[in-house]
């Protein structure tokens, strides 16, 4: 093709304001397949290690501007909190700046208060943690209460001694003495045998107990206090650093997209089914045109009992419903192993390409045929060319617009296909699609909140987007690379 027919193929397909948009519209979705993936650190958050990266139908974090989700707790990660208040017998002073020393005579005890303001509505979980180095030649005795916005008081852990163990039947950790002890206190960590107040409470609430502390605690704004209390109950005196608490939650707020029921990040399952969706219904479209060019080439070109064997083979596989035998097929190769090393994005590709190929061939078909009886294709067969080389040098050339339309006119057939498999949960499960992001919010709709529409809507308008934009990519193609409007008839 010329340069003067390459420019005027391109002034016509800009000139079309529905070509400008669609093409915008890919090109936004090819940047999001391409460097989407690099945006994320989860490679695949169908995989358990990447699951809660916050709570399970988390809203997106932009979402806090909508008042139903203003009070929603985001993800917070080590908050550092000094201690705001020392109250007891005991003496303390600054250490450094992560520790306080606290000085006490035998029996004597000082409760060391963190104080902090919480401006959410319960997360889905949290923890805190800090560290306690005892220096004594007797005993220290460590307390931890968390204390919520309406006063009450929650007995979470005692530390004692190892020596000490002995007089407790549960309810009780063992503490180091001289040496650093890190204490982590989780709803998930918290038992009858280590809590004295999840010991307190009923066998039935016990189980429930990770699920409830956070409401119990963090279920509304204001003052969350957590309390150490130390306490001197050996003989000698002691010198006690505390560290600075660490505290951290799993909110109700996560990422640019969310996260779905089991705490993974939506954007990241979003991205990687966009990379994955675009590979494979590109792929498949050449496939499906290629092979629905060269039987529609041979059947338009040869005819005569050719035309009749292939045409009719072409309209026995038109007779039978797509999708029900494409499952079918599928089930069949995979429950009677004949499929034994294609991993099963591979074997849907060949699937669909192998499937989906009668149409094109149609269209080929009555274009080779409208063509092989024109003058210029006459004339060359006169002056002895073969047919090899009247298809490459004079049908080929008059059917490009043809051929490059029906491959995206086939992109969004495909997406749709195999987004409907796995919808169905009959395609890819292993890691993202489009597919089954619908397929799974639509099984998980009945025990959300509320509709998960960050779930939900990203998929369902890619879907949708992409498909009219590949059409009208297909329609502006076939127009303007019509053999009469390139020729200037």
């Amino acid at each position: 093709m010329s340069s003067i027919i390459k420019n005027k193929v391109l002034r016509e397909l800009f000139h079309r304001k529905s070509f400008i948009i669609s093409l915008a519209i890919l090109i936004f979705f090819v940047i999001i397949a391409t460097i989407g993936p690099m945006m994320t650190p989860y490679k695949n958050p169908y995989s358990a290690s990447e699951y809660y990266v916050a709570g399970p139908y988390s809203v997106p974090s932009w979402a806090s501007m909508f008042p139903q989700y203003k009070y929603y707790p985001p993800d917070i990660k080590n908050l550092q909190i000094s201690a705001n208040q020392f109250v007891g017998n005991g003496t303390y002073q600054q250490y450094n700046e992560s520790y306080y020393v606290v000085y006490l005579n035998p029996g004597e005890e000082e409760n060391v208060s963190y104080v902090f303001l919480w401006n959410y509505t319960e997360p889905y979980t949290f923890s805190f943690s800090l560290n306690v180095i005892p220096y004594t030649k007797g005993g220290v005795q460590v307390n931890v209460y968390m204390i919520n916005s309406t006063g009450y008081r929650f007995f979470l852990l005692r530390y004692v001694p190892e020596q000490d163990l002995i007089y407790y039947f549960s309810g009780a950790c063992p503490i180091k003495l001289n040496s650093v002890n890190n204490l982590v206190i989780s709803p998930t960590t918290l038992t009858s045998l280590n809590s004295p107040y999840v010991g307190s409470l009923s066998y039935r609430d016990q189980i429930l107990f990770p699920i409830l502390f956070p409401l119990e605690t963090l279920d509304k704004p204001g003052k969350i206090v957590i309390q150490l209390s130390v306490i001197n109950v050996g003989n000698y005196p002691a010198k006690v650093l505390v560290s600075k608490v660490n505290f951290s939650d799993l909110g109700y707020r996560y990422g640019l997209l969310g996260t779905d029921q089991n705490g993974a990040s939506v954007f990241a399952e979003y991205v990687i089914g966009a990379r994955f969706d675009l590979e494979l219904s590109l792929l498949a479209s050449v496939i499906i045109v290629g092979i629905g060019l060269i039987i529609g080439l041979v059947a338009g070109y040869v005819g005569g009992i050719v035309d009749l064997i292939l045409n009719s083979i072409t309209d026995f596989f038109l007779t039978i419903p797509g999708l029900p035998l494409i499952i079918a097929l599928e089930t069949v190769l995979i429950i009677s192993g004949a499929i034994l090393k294609v991993s099963k994005a591979v074997l849907i590709l060949l699937i669909i390409s192998g499937l989906s190929w009668m149409a094109t061939m149609k269209i080929i078909r009555s274009v080779t045929m409208s063509l092989r009886n024109r003058t210029f294709v006459e004339a060359s067969r006169a002056m002895g060319a073969g047919s090899l080389y009247i298809i490459r040098k004079h049908i080929l050339p008059n059917i490009l617009g043809v051929v490059f339309a029906q491959i995206a006119y086939d992109v969004p057939v495909v997406i749709l296909t195999e987004s409907g498999l796995d919808f169905l949960g009959l395609g890819i499960t292993s890691f993202p699609t489009w597919g089954n992001m619908l397929g799974f919010a639509t099984d998980a709709a009945s025990t959300a909140n509320s509709f998960a529409w960050w779930w939900v809507l990203p998929p369902g308008l890619s879907i949708v987007l992409l498909s009219v934009a590949f059409y009208y990519i297909g329609t502006a193609i076939q127009d303007v690379l019509s053999p009469y409007k390139v020729r200037g008839e």
